[in-house]
């Protein structure tokens, strides 16, 4: 991640171009940052950080394969986290686990 998070874990995103649906961000964003395409694309919730809209989609790829991973110049690498590591690593973004505790509350 680049900035303000710079070194620090978070979910793919970025901003809408003009006239681009939240879908279509999406998949380009996903696409320029980590070189990947996908589909069987599940919205699921708008959530409103400190006057901020942010979308949060679920994903279903069966063809995901670790090694598809091309990631942008923006990141300097990826990983997978337990609950319990996300929410103990001061190196994932805070409202990144604000998001996961809120998905899970509501499942």
């Amino acid at each position: 991640m680049s900035g303000s998070h710079a070194g620090m874990y978070g979910f793919v995103g970025g901003t809408a171009e003009k006239n681009e649906t939240p879908t279509e961000t999406l998949i380009r964003e996903v696409k320029e940052e980590i070189g990947m395409d996908i589909y069987n694309i599940n919205f699921l919730k708008r959530y409103n950080n400190r006057g901020k809209i942010m979308n949060l989609f679920y994903m279903v790829d069966n063809d995901f394969n670790e090694q598809d991973i091309r990631l942008s110049e923006e990141h300097t690498g990826w990983k997978y986290f337990t609950y319990y590591e996300l929410t103990q690593n001061r190196e994932v973004i805070p409202t990144t686990i604000d998001i996961v505790n809120d998905f899970l509350r509501t499942q």
